[in-house]
């Protein structure tokens, strides 16, 4: 069974190189790098990710609500798109500038600046405009990507800057969308939302993105495009840097990070990359120097921001790190606390799983169970039990573990817990002794892999939900977050939890009144509120082997605690089931018929 299987996999994957040789090639050339389960992890991911994304349709009435929207600025601030030119195909550079000068709004200018291009239709081609809107600048030697992007906003009128590639689309509202965020908010760094075009004009792999998340942006660009910021705090941030080519928007906003909190998210596909064989949107291995430089960029920010004890690794992933923090491992204590009310048959199993998961690190284990009388025995004498009779939810035994431990990080776990990834007390703890942070989350999986909670969100009617329930524990970028990237959410789930002695003194302590799942959100939300970050953390893995004893969420959550939805999740999504899936639009809807109805 196991053979057929395996087999399945291949032929599913030789049919997407068939359909797609620039795929192929990544595939073989992963192959070496990685090997071959990384070439089927990789097709499994793009099917799966294809399979969530299927409902999308570009409608390009979507946002035209033009008059609304002009009507209600107070004033009109002139808005440069800055687009470095080399070497493009005329027929991308054209529908790239004709998308912007498309624009519903009229105060802005587009600034194009060749560097030294060879090829004669794009200097003819670039010769040809006419349209005042339009400054045409070209450097007297090339001066890279990043020389270009500085050179074409020295060039730049403008208050704000939008940076655009020279093949690909914005949305005709887009710098519309950019003024009014700008006359709402006053923010440094303006994003939005975006998608994909192929050669063929059709719109796919929408990328539906979180509001601002530092530790997303510490895993992978996520930013991407719309990029635009304010060409003052451009400036003050020190502009573009040669010796990141290739990765300088990283670099850039990485930096820029570091000067500001006023990052502004526009829910809406504003921004099209084009799908072309030498791109990164359609090929990342396209440009394998743009992988390092951005891992150099990461690595320096998080010495600059963390301390020299910080660093960046890379991951299995193109584009992708793994961001780590420096912790004293000797002064450090660590009070693992279990929770044990499924039995004395998961508290033995689960002992021995956090024993052997975690070596070199000061640890004390606590067992939270109704340890009456000879109940306790057969216990490791070395772990403290704590009586938790007349404790009828799991904030109440949280809380009482809590009172016992004598930590500076306190790691919380389900007894049920029956794999723990190697070193997982030391990545929670590097997490939750950073200053600002609050609940650090973990990936649960059940014994075959399958994610069972990567993180939890709330819904407009207050259901909880399990993020990412029900998918393969394999990389992808579409149409949400990839559920094996670090990154920023609202809440954790009880399964194994970390949190710092000090935070856990700033938030107060966990609510009584409800269960797991309900008091683990709330925890989340009033950290939050206590203006902390929580994370989840993909590379700490908790098995259960029972996909069972885990089901969907069904507590229902006040949303008057929460100011309008999850900041980490996206309004665009539908998440009902947990998985992050594109509703499908209504005119597809007409076109596909009544099965696509009950979708």
């Amino acid at each position: 069974m196991a053979l057929i299987h395996g087999i399945g996999k291949i032929n599913k994957a030789m049919r997407i190189a068939i359909k797609d040789p620039v795929y192929a090639v990544r595939l073989i050339k992963g192959v070496r790098r990685h090997g071959l389960k990384w070439a089927l992890d990789k097709s499994k991911a793009r099917l799966f990710a294809e399979s969530l994304s299927r409902g999308y349709s570009y409608d390009e009435e979507e946002y035209l609500d033009t008059g609304e929207v002009l009507d209600g600025l107070a004033r009109k601030p002139l808005i440069s798109v800055v687009m470095p030119v080399y070497n493009v195909e005329t027929r991308w550079l054209d529908e790239a500038v004709k998308s912007v000068l498309l624009s519903t709004y009229d105060n802005f200018e587009l600034i194009l600046v060749d560097d030294c291009s060879t090829d004669e239709r794009v200097i003819d081609y670039l010769g040809s405009i006419s349209d005042s809107r339009v400054k045409v600048a070209r450097n007297e030697k090339n001066l890279g990507i990043s020389g270009t992007s500085n050179r074409g906003i020295e060039e730049a009128s403008g208050e704000y800057i939008v940076m655009m590639d020279n093949d690909d689309l914005i949305h005709r509202n887009a710098i519309l969308h950019i003024a009014a965020d700008i006359l709402a908010a006053e923010p440094d760094l303006i994003y939005s939302d975006e998608d994909k075009t192929d050669q063929d004009g059709i719109r796919k792999a929408p990328f539906y993105k979180p509001d601002w998340s530092p530790d997303l942006l510490r895993s992978q660009m996520y930013i991407g495009h719309i990029f635009a910021f304010r060409k003052g705090f451009f400036l003050e941030t020190g502009g573009f840097r040669k010796e990141f080519d290739g990765a300088q928007d990283y670099d850039l906003a990485l930096r820029m990070s570091e000067r500001t909190s006023r990052i502004s998210h526009i829910p809406k596909v504003l921004y099209s990359w084009r799908e072309l064989p030498s791109s990164t949107a359609m090929n990342p291995d396209s440009k394998p120097y743009a992988h390092i430089a951005g891992l150099k960029a990461l690595d320096g920010h998080l010495k600059r921001v963390f301390g020299q004890g910080a660093y960046a690794n890379e991951t299995d992933q193109w584009y992708v790190y793994d961001a780590r923090y420096p912790i004293d491992q000797k002064k450090l204590l660590i009070s693992v606390i279990i929770d044990g009310t499924s039995g004395i048959e998961n508290i033995r199993r689960c002992i021995k799983v956090i024993r052997n998961s975690e070596a070199g690190i000061r640890y004390e284990i606590i067992v939270l169970w109704e340890a009456v009388g000879a109940k306790s025995d057969g216990i490791d004498p070395s772990v403290r039990v704590v009586d938790t009779s007349g404790s009828n939810t799991w904030g109440e035994r949280a809380n009482k573990g809590v009172n016992e431990a004598n930590g500076d990080i306190l790691i919380f776990i389900d007894a049920r817990v029956t794999g723990l990834s190697m070193g997982f007390m030391e990545r929670l703890s590097e997490k939750a002794s950073r200053t600002g942070t609050g609940i650090v989350g973990s990936r649960i999986v059940s014994d075959d892999g399958g994610i069972l909670s990567a993180g939890v969100t709330v819904l407009p009617d207050g259901t909880l939900r399990r993020l990412f329930k029900g998918s393969p524990s394999v990389h992808y970028g579409t149409p949400f977050v990839s559920p094996l990237v670090t990154r920023n959410i609202l809440g954790a789930d009880g399964i194994l939890i970390a949190v710092a002695r000090s935070s856990y003194d700033h938030i107060g302590s966990f609510s009584v009144s409800t269960d797991m799942m309900e008091s683990c959100f709330d925890y989340g939300v009033r950290s939050c509120t206590a203006g902390l970050l929580n994370v989840y953390d993909p590379h700490v893995r908790a098995e259960l082997e029972e996909t069972g004893t885990l089901t969907c969420g069904i507590d229902m959550f006040d949303l008057s605690k929460l100011n309008g939805s999850d900041p980490y999740s996206n309004i665009r999504l539908n998440l009902k089931d947990g998985l992050p899936v594109v509703p499908v639009a209504p005119r597809m809807k007409r076109v596909l018929g009544d099965n696509n109805d009950k979708q």
